[in-house]
């Protein structure tokens, strides 16, 4: 309850974009734009605690979903750049160019409003700290480059959600940076900053890869708004 209700407080000072009308809305119940992109780390390491590793892409990413029958698109589009250097997704696979990652969500989906994520929530798992997802989601994927379907049906878990990534990319708090390894996962979050994780796996193991499987893709984006959300009181309740 107060985690909502603090969630509602650090929104409202954000963005202010919760829809106080009572007549009933048209279209879908929740529109969110993102850009600033940066890919989180690479093969072997794609979670990149101390920010090494994190480097800025071009692109931006549409989220229309329709609660609560939780259908809707979430479309993302990427460019590598000079600086970014080539995206390494599995330990033989470089890929540069334009990508499109593509998820249609419905109902077999699961999709939730409002809820603490990852370290020890149980919704996502310990590899990021504790943090309040506003919308939070697991849905599959496809994955274009340059315009040519790659891979599909990739296995994908997104939050627009209080921001753990510093400016340099790098997730601590007073100096300590984050491990899965620590007791404590709280600490780490900033309630006056939204940011928009995705994080994209295949289903085949790899132990060397982090997380453990033989494809992995971690994107970030920066800067988030929330264009149409729930009224205040779905969300405070």
């Amino acid at each position: 309850m107060i985690e909502k209700i603090l969630l509602a407080i650090g929104v409202i000072a954000l963005v202010g974009w919760f829809l106080l009308g009572t007549g009933e809305d048209e279209g879908p119940t929740w529109v969110v734009h993102a850009d600033h992109p940066v890919i989180i780390g690479g093969y072997g390491d794609n979670y990149a605690y101390t920010g090494d590793g994190v480097r800025s892409l071009k692109g931006s990413l549409d989220l229309r979903l329709d609660i609560p029958q939780s259908e809707g698109t979430l479309m993302v589009s990427l460019e590598t750049t000079e600086e970014s250097g080539s995206l390494q997704i599995s330990s033989s696979e470089e890929l540069s160019g334009a990508f499109r990652l593509v998820s249609r969500i419905d109902r077999s989906d699961r999709v939730e409003e409002g809820i603490p994520i990852y370290g020890d929530t149980g919704n996502g798992g310990p590899e990021l700290p504790r943090t309040l997802a506003i919308l939070a989601g697991w849905s599959r994927f496809d994955l274009y480059v340059n315009d040519k379907i790659r891979y599909s049906n990739l296995s994908g878990e997104w939050a627009a959600a209080w921001a753990l990534r510093r400016d340099d990319g790098a997730i601590r708090q007073s100096g300590l940076v984050y491990s899965p390894l620590l007791r404590n996962k709280t600490g780490f979050s900033d309630s006056e900053k939204i940011e928009f994780t995705l994080i994209l796996h295949s289903e085949v193991p790899d132990p060397e890869n982090d997380p453990p499987y033989a494809l992995a893709l971690h994107l970030v984006f920066t800067q988030v708004t929330i264009e149409k959300g729930p009224a205040q009181e779905r969300i405070s309740e």
